[in-house]
């Protein structure tokens, strides 16, 4: 099959999708589905790799970020577009990061290793990692090359020199405040400088929000006192910031905490009890939103938010930093990040890519990384970085997910 390749095409100096200073083992012989120069990364035994961070070997634009159902045996796929017209696939993550349109740093985490494929396929945990240049499969898929050196097929063990990342993206932060007015922030994730506002809209919404859950860039839920859920259509929050009127979506919502992880999932809290719901739709009707039921009771949490697709992270009121992967009713683990001292925030945002913001009482905005967010573990929580002292007056908060990588 003829292979059409564009002339001169410049390959970036792709490094390991891994962190800096990570040795994993790389095998391209070892899969019988395997057509060419891909390869199947592992380090550790068995499912000891499962979750870790992958990252991007090269800085680019996410053009699939999506469970690829029965059309391969790639399951969940990030595949992202380079210069030079060079793409690189990750596939059988366990989880996505980041959303298709997405423009990516080099280093920055876009999922973790996983055993996903089609349905039916049991495979055991690996990333699946391959370059193409041009058209005409198999014959696109490119050798490899890491910090300018070919891949040594077919096997090969490297530490990782992708050392140069970091969080590129913006933070677009909704509000509400105590007479009910919208709110809009924009901040630098990779620097912690706010960027745009606070846009204050000049309408009330007619009443104050109880909980509030950001679906993308213009669609706001909240919920009243009295229980009701609304959508809030907003139409320009540049110069100024002016929404439709709310529309009404349901009654019965009681939560106390509301938080969605840009992958189609939103949860609540009531009483301790945590819930799952999908959201079907961008805008969506009183029919888009359906609950997937209870997943669990003892969740008396002080704050809530998503950093990527089903991981929550809260807070309780001794302060405790609590990071949730989320599987289904009753099938979820907790992680204890910090034993204490966060109870000083009122709010916790994630607009992904391990980017957390805390808003305290005195009206302040501190900026905290954590170099893998899936890991469990708070040793790799830096920070804090201020993005503002004071003058962060909203009584909710709530970041657009899946905005920073």
């Amino acid at each position: 099959m003829a292979v059409t390749v564009p002339a001169q095409a410049a390959a970036p100096l792709f490094q390991l999708p891994f962190p800096c200073g990570q040795t994993w083992r790389g095998d391209s012989d070892g899969s019988s589905a395997h057509e060419s120069w891909e390869i199947d990364f592992n380090r550790g035994s068995g499912a000891d790799d499962l979750g870790d961070p992958v990252v991007a070997a090269a800085a680019g634009t996410v053009r699939a970020a999506a469970h690829q159902g029965s059309a391969n045996g790639y399951g969940n796929l990030v595949k992202i577009e380079h210069s030079g017209g060079y793409f690189t696939y990750y596939a059988h993550l366990n989880t996505m990061a980041v959303r298709e349109g997405q423009s990516v740093a080099q280093g920055a985490t876009i999922g973790s290793v996983g055993d996903t494929s089609r349905p039916g396929n049991n495979i055991s945990p690996h990333l699946h990692y391959e370059v193409r240049l041009g058209t005409g499969y198999p014959g696109n898929i490119q050798p490899a090359y890491f910090d300018g050196v070919r891949f040594g097929y077919p096997d090969q063990t490297l530490t990782s020199r992708n050392c140069g990342g970091g969080v590129a993206g913006t933070a677009s932060i909704y509000g509400a405040t105590s007479d009910g007015r919208i709110t809009y922030t924009a901040v630098n994730a990779a620097t912690g400088d706010r960027t745009h506002g606070a846009v204050v809209s000049g309408a009330s919404l007619g009443f104050v929000p109880k909980a509030m859950a950001t679906l993308n860039f213009n669609t706001v839920l909240v919920t009243s006192s009295g229980g009701q859920l609304y959508r809030v259509d907003v139409i320009t929050n540049n110069t100024s910031l002016t929404f439709n009127a709310p529309v009404p979506l349901g009654g019965g919502w009681t939560h106390d905490l509301l938080a969605y992880d840009g992958r189609g999932s939103l949860y609540g809290i009531a009483d301790g009890a945590l819930r799952r719901y999908t959201v079907s739709a961008n805008k969506p009707g009183a029919g888009d939103i359906t609950s997937d039921g209870l997943i669990d009771t003892g969740f008396t949490l002080k704050t809530l938010t998503a950093t990527g697709a089903d991981w929550l992270l809260g807070m309780t009121s001794g302060g405790e930093l609590l990071s949730y992967r989320i599987r289904g009713a009753g099938d979820w683990s907790r992680y204890e990040l910090r034993s204490s001292t966060w109870q000083v925030f009122r709010h916790l945002l994630s607009a992904g890519g391990g980017v957390y913001f805390g808003h305290n009482a005195e009206g302040g905005l501190l900026r905290y990384t954590d170099a893998n967010p899936y890991d469990g573990s708070g040793a790799d929580v830096r920070g804090p970085d201020t993005v503002d002292a004071q003058g962060w007056s909203q009584v909710l908060l709530s970041a657009q997910p899946g905005t920073v990588a």
